[in-house]
Parts: C-alpha cells; structure tokens; sequence
C-alpha cells in the first residue's frame, strides 16, 4: 500500500437505488424489488479481500426490510452508522420530525447490532445547523454531511466553517467529518467519492489523494454504484442523472485499485483513538 501520513475512512451510504426520496417516496417503495443486498456484498467482499474496514450509514428503512444484511456487515468488523429512516432531506424537514426520523433509525440499528450508533451522515449532504443540536441530544457523537460545493449548498452560508482541513469539533464532544476536497486557485474540487469517483479517471483521483492534507480522508460509494444493472429513471436534471449514472461500469475496479492502495479504517476506530477522552488539537467553529 501507498506510504501516507493521513489517515484513510472507507464509508458506505447503504441505500438502493430507488430509496433517494426525492423521485420516489417511501410509501411507494415496497413496490420496487430491493437489489442493496447483493451490492453490499460485493463491497464485503472487496474489503475483506484488501483486508479493509468502513463505516456503513444505514438507512433504517433498509434495516426494516434486511436485518440479517446489518448483522452480516456487523459482523464483518464494520462499523454501523446512521443514514437517518426515510432519506428525506433534513432542510426539508420540521425539527421535530427530524428528530423522530434519526431517532427511529438508531433505535433500529442499535436494537440489531447490540451496541451504540454513534455517526450519523445526512441523506444527500442536506445537514443544516439546527440539526446538530438535535443529532447530540438524540446520543450521537459525530456527523459526516459537510461537503463543500456540491450541487446544493444550502448550509454553507450559515456554517462559518473553518477551513483548516482537520475534523472540527462544532459543539462540545460533537465531531464534523467533512468530506475531502482540494483547492485549485479559487476553485473547490469534490474528492470525496461518489459520482466525482466515478467521474474523475483513476490515475488522476490517485493523484489528487497526493495533495491533500485533510486529517482524516473521507472516502464514500453507494451501493447502487457497483450495480450496472439497476433500473433506470431519467430525470430532466442533467447533472442527477450524472450522479447516478455515470461511470457505473468501472466503479468496482476503480474501488478494488483504491482499496488496494490506501489503508482504510473506520469513523469509530479514528473516533476511539483520537478524539474520545482526547487533549488533541480541536478546531472550532460556529454557527
């Protein structure tokens, strides 16, 4: 593997393809035949070939429908995390419906794996600040939805982050993983994974992984990403439809050189070593 002082995250954002909430509504998913599990199984197996681990953000709804997919990648060594119950985007959302929907995907989660959930990944990056508050006081401990220059960017006026590309503790004992980017003169590339993983050839992500010096690099795939045979619905947004769509079909070999390349862990694990009970550096900033 690469020789690398940053430390390396593998996550997963465990949701199908028809799951986004915004094309599809969740009463209408149970029309639609699950194919999450065998792409979960593809990303288990490439981990444990590379001998890597990864944070999962469950959706509780999938955890409703395949407890026994949850327990597995459990007990692969996989940390399990929050993707909230119904991926509706929390800007949407009235605070306390908020609230009951993070509440219920813990409780799901935490009923089948036996132990505390203590991340928690916004559907679509859609974290705005009221909900931090809410996220801590419901026992999580840290967030990972901050990620600059995306398509939306409904928080970023608010959030008067502090740029210095570290995690960021954003209340006390509450941690912000931002996903990765890399400055080019005024511009912000998106590194983080995702439709830019696919998008961008591989030997010049490799590349890029070079310059950055955020601690930790946050990588994240969906599922659906590995499938090139999922089902397809075209919307009259060009830029949705390259999120979804594009690079499907290398995405697993990209993935399996990546995974090959760098050493991954865990939020827990990064979480466990430096920051619980931690006197290390903190970085702070307000909302």
């Amino acid at each position: 593997m690469e020789n690398t002082s940053s430390p390396f995250i593998f996550t997963v954002d465990v949701e199908d393809w028809f799951t986004n909430g915004r094309t599809i509504k969740i009463e209408e998913w149970g029309n639609y035949k699950l194919r999450v599990e065998r792409n979960v199984e593809k990303l288990l197996y490439l981990l444990d070939k590379t001998q890597q681990k990864g944070t999962f953000f469950v959706l509780g709804w999938i955890a409703k429908q395949l407890p026994l997919l949850i327990k597995r990648i459990h007990q692969h060594g996989h940390e399990i995390a929050s993707h909230g119950y119904a991926h509706e985007l929390v800007y949407r959302q009235k605070p306390h419906i908020f609230r009951k929907d993070v509440r219920n995907a813990k409780i799901v989660l935490e009923d089948l794996i036996g132990e505390q959930v203590l991340g928690y990944r916004a559907p679509c990056f859609s974290i705005t600040p009221w909900a931090i508050d809410i996220l801590q006081q419901e026992g999580y401990v840290y967030d990972s939805s901050i990620a600059l220059n995306t398509w939306r960017r409904t928080y970023e006026p608010e959030m008067h982050i502090i740029s210095n590309n570290h995690f960021i503790e954003i209340r006390n004992q509450f941690y912000e993983f931002m996903l990765p980017f890399r400055r080019i003169g005024s511009y912000t590339i998106p590194l983080g994974g995702g439709g830019y993983f696919r998008l961008y050839p591989y030997f010049i992500y490799k590349r890029m992984l070079y310059h950055i010096s955020q601690i930790p690099f946050v990588f994240y795939i969906h599922p659906y990403e590995l499938d090139v045979r999922h089902p397809r619905y075209w919307s009259t947004n060009i830029m949705e439809n390259v999120r979804m769509y594009y690079g499907v079909h290398s995405t697993y070999q990209k993935l399996e050189h990546l995974l090959s390349a760098f050493p991954f862990t865990t939020m827990r694990s990064y979480y466990d070593a430096f920051l619980r009970n931690s006197n290390n550096i903190k970085w702070f900033t307000e909302f």
